[in-house]
């Protein structure tokens, strides 16, 4: 009886190491390179008016749309894409665009450029809180930048070192339906500070720190120092910029144009 029981043990072992593991659940058992495969899947472009689909995994609380999709907002969803290219009450579809080097010099006769300032409205954002600031700022109109000199510490440079999307924006004042002129600019900001070889040429070619000079009655040397000592310098590459000007209209153009950098 002895020898039939190591026997049966023995076997027993055999069976358990040669039968095949348990069946997994189709749909959740996934092998380590599947897993790590999905893992690597980039979520895909969706438009503004995209609804869930039935088969949208599980969306934990807290995290929207935007974390993971790319949005593209099109006719369908702004109005602005309208009034820039589509059908419209004065222009059908494709009519009275300019192209992308016009309204790049249209840019530069409203926001000016080297040594000519203008005071914007910037507009940042951290953690879905934004915050919009009044600050002057220059165009370089040889790279399409725009730059900002800033007290250190300001709120709006905390955004900017956590997220550096921004928007910027210069209007004339409203006064008629028919007179309008504004510029709204998207890009990516970045800050420089006074050991920065570039902070230094553009308070040589770029920014008119001179006026500054002239109102606190230094030397223009004496200011530039001081400058780079206690501010920070922004640094706005300019992705987009969307001009609403009324008198392009008189030419046969729409009033809406955009540039995009390539």
């Amino acid at each position: 009886m002895k020898h039939i029981a190591q026997y049966l043990a023995l076997v027993g072992v055999a069976l358990l190491l040669v039968a095949p593991a348990p069946a997994a659940d189709k749909k959740t058992a996934r092998t380590v390179p599947q897993q790590k495969a999905e893992k690597k899947v980039a979520a895909k472009e969706i438009t503004a008016a995209s609804m869930i689909s039935k088969d949208h995994s599980e969306i934990p609380q807290g995290v929207s749309c935007v974390d993971c999709h790319e949005i593209k907002l099109d006719a369908q969803t702004t109005a602005t894409e309208v009034w820039l290219k589509g059908d419209n009450i004065k222009y059908k579809a494709g009519e009275g665009i300019m192209d992308a080097e016009q309204v790049r010099q249209e840019i530069i006769k409203i926001l000016g450029g080297k040594k000519q300032k203008r005071t914007c409205v910037l507009a940042t954002s951290i953690n879905n809180t934004p915050l919009s600031t009044t600050a002057d700022f220059v165009l370089d109109p040889d790279t399409m930048t725009m730059y900002g000199l800033h007290e250190k510490g300001t709120t709006k440079l905390f955004h900017i070192m956590q997220n550096p999307r921004v928007s910027l924006n210069w209007h004339k004042e409203f006064e008629t339906w028919g007179d309008v002129l504004c510029v709204q600019c998207i890009g990516t900001a970045e800050l420089l500070d006074g050991s920065s070889s570039e902070m230094e040429k553009v308070l040589q070619d770029v920014y008119p720190y001179e006026e500054m000079a002239q109102a606190m009655k230094l030397e223009p040397q004496v200011a530039r120092e001081m400058v780079k000592k206690s501010m920070l310098m922004t640094k706005i590459t300019l992705k987009q910029v969307t001009v609403n000007n009324s008198a392009f209209e008189k030419d046969g153009k729409r009033k809406y144009q955009r540039w995009e950098r390539k």
